[in-house]
Parts: structure tokens; sequence; C-alpha cells
């Protein structure tokens, strides 16, 4: 009962003031900068050179909009995909942000991650959940076979502008195959990717 009971006052410690120092509503834009290698590359690979090569940075946009608690984000990359091709990522989530002490914004949100690769001739294919390639017959398809994606955000104010730091990982769960409910928690955390954000507040 009493591990409840802090649990719960623990809960309440973190909403509440988050909820009074939150805005209303809130909607920010700006530039995205993805790390291709994922947590497990970086920490056993060479970090120089990993780090200098622009193949392995992605370039986008980061679009959000905050109404109290509730998140909704917007992410778009553009990346090269070897020597014959390129990809381009969304990944739209809803998820939850609190505001802490008027500076700070920590987030968390769940989407599906779509990845669109297109060769030389045009022919553009989704990579699905399963690592392999399939071909795009609809939107509908795109959206069933591409995996759910875990995005947490750290942002930090600066004047009008919020810098953020992100950490997207991809479950194992797609919607074709629903029924396997626990593929959305046995992920490897250490697959995950970075990035950075650069946000204009406009209210």
């Amino acid at each position: 009962m009493k591990k409840k009971l802090l649990t719960i006052l623990l809960i309440l410690c973190v909403v509440v003031p988050a909820t009074l120092s939150a805005k209303v509503f809130d909607i920010s834009l700006g530039p995205n900068v993805q790390f291709k290698p994922d947590f497990d590359e970086i920490s056993s690979g060479d970090m120089g050179e990993l780090f200098g090569k622009i193949e392995n940075y992605a370039f986008g946009a980061d679009l959000r909009m905050k109404i109290l608690l509730a998140e909704v984000d917007l992410v778009g990359t553009f990346a090269q995909a070897g020597s014959d091709s390129f990809e381009f990522e969304v990944l739209p989530t809803v998820g939850l942000s609190f505001d802490l002490f008027g500076f700070t914004r920590l987030g968390i949100g769940l989407g599906p991650h779509f990845i669109i690769r297109v060769d030389d001739n045009g022919n553009a294919t989704v990579v699905s959940g399963s690592t392999s390639v399939n071909s795009w017959e609809s939107f509908g398809d795109a959206f069933v076979k591409s995996r759910l994606a875990l995005r947490t955000t750290a942002d930090f104010k600066i004047g009008k502008m919020w810098l953020g730091a992100s950490y997207t990982l991809d479950t194992n769960y797609t919607l074709d195959q629903y029924e396997e409910f626990s593929n959305l928690f046995n992920a490897d955390w250490s697959r995950g990717r970075f990035g950075v954000s650069l946000l204009f507040s406009f209210f």
C-alpha cells in the first residue's frame, strides 16, 4: 500500500507542475538532423569515422503541435541509401509532453515509421517491419507494414527557440500482425537512433 501511495505521489509531483506550467497550445517547427548509425554501432565503431561521413546523416524537418500535455509530432527526413537510391523517412507520433521549470520539455510518443526507398528509375518501395523491401501499392499498405516507433525527446528553451535531442527506436510491432502485441515491448533499446532539432515556437 505504501509503495502504491509513493508511486501516485511521485506521478502527481511530475504531472501537476507540468500541467500548471504548460502552454494551452503551442506549435513549433524547425530543421532536424538524424544520425543514421544506431547506438549499438556508435558504441562499437570508430566515432571519428562514423561522425565524419555525410552519408551517415539524414536531414529534414520537425513539426510539433502541443495541447496541454498532449503532443503530436511529425518528423520527415531525406538521406542517401546506397549508391543508386535514396530514402524518405516519415514518423508521425502521438504522445505526452511535459514542461518542467519553464525551460525544459520532455516528451514521448508512438507512431508508424514510414521508410520509402526510391531508386534511380523512380521506383518507390516501402521497407517493411520484417526488414524486407515490399512493393508499395497504397498508403494503407505502407501503414500496416511499417513498424511502430517510439520517440523520446528532451528540449531546452532558448528564447523563442527549442534545442531538442531525440532518440527513436523501431519496435517489432506492425499493424498487419496486430495480434502479436508483445512485439511492442521487446525491442532492443541499443538499436535506436539519435537526432537533433532546432525548433521555432510560434506561440
